[in-house]
């Protein structure tokens, strides 16, 4: 499928706006405390695994049947950034600053230290990138053993770069014994700042539509409730395309579901 950039940006904010919706919300999580000591906690350890899995997703790239190319949704989100179709007044501005500190976290190589990994004897610090391991988890997450050849293989040349040679086997040894120490102890020490940055993205992705929403929306009659319709832009020519923009607008008519928070400082402080 073909798409001008107007039409790939509508398609792209859609769907980032879709699956950061459908992690940040009070059935998965709850926002506890005032700022600047805000903290996030998950309803339960089934809601933490899963909202790792769709951070997986969010990690990833776009199908490539669908797009005609695959693309990640953050480098996307730059691209967006860097040439918006539907910035008034600078309203791009805070989506630009938002998603550029999220990559700059999840980049960051960190140091891990005194990792213990009973099933091959092994205690070492290990430096790896945030990243990583939050996809790695995603992954374990989300798949049985059988299904993590491409885990094991990422396992592999993360100790390597460490100086530690794994074979195969020992890489499926530790599946577990990682998953345990990344997931449950690492990733859940980070997801207050995790859900915050995907927060200030959501509102970064409401604040740039606004003053496009604004020019768009046409109200009909008096009647309550007031019937509307949405004026297309001119480079929106696609049935698909019109199809996410319809609902892109109707998605910013309200602000999203949690409010803008800082979390506290000492949910930021360890690797």
């Amino acid at each position: 499928m073909k798409f001008n950039n107007a039409e790939k940006e509508v398609i792209f904010l859609k769907a980032i706006k879709e699956l950061i919706d459908n992690m940040v919300n009070y059935e998965v999580v709850k926002l506890l405390g005032d700022d600047p000591h805000s903290e996030v906690r998950f309803n339960s350890m089934t809601h933490l695994a899963y909202f790792n899995i769709i951070l997986l997703d969010f990690l990833s790239c776009s199908d490539k049947k669908i797009l005609g190319e695959q693309l990640s949704y953050l480098g996307t989100l730059q691209a967006i950034c860097q040439s918006p179709n539907f910035n008034k007044n600078n309203s791009i501005n805070n989506l630009t600053i938002s998603r550029e500190e999220f990559v700059m976290w999840l980049e960051k190589e960190v140091i891990v230290e005194k990792i213990w990994l009973p099933s091959i004897e092994l205690e070492t610090n290990l430096s790896i990138k945030r990243v990583e391991f939050i996809k790695i988890c995603g992954n374990i997450s989300k798949h049985n053993f059988t299904r993590l050849s491409g885990v094991v293989r990422e396992l592999i040349e993360i100790f390597k770069r460490n100086g530690i040679t794994l074979k195969d086997k020992e890489a499926l040894l530790i599946l577990d014994e990682f998953y345990e120490s990344f997931h449950t102890d690492i990733f859940t020490y980070h997801s207050s700042a995790i859900v915050e940055f995907l927060n200030n993205i959501r509102w970064g992705i409401y604040e740039y539509l606004q003053p496009e929403f604004q020019q768009s929306i046409v109200y009909e009659g008096t009647e309550h409730p007031q019937m509307y319709h949405y004026t297309y832009p001119e480079k929106i020519n696609d049935a698909f395309a019109k199809n996410c923009y319809w609902d892109l607008m109707n998605e910013v008519r309200s602000e999203p579901y949690m409010r803008k928070f800082e979390v506290t400082r000492y949910l930021k402080m360890r690797y």
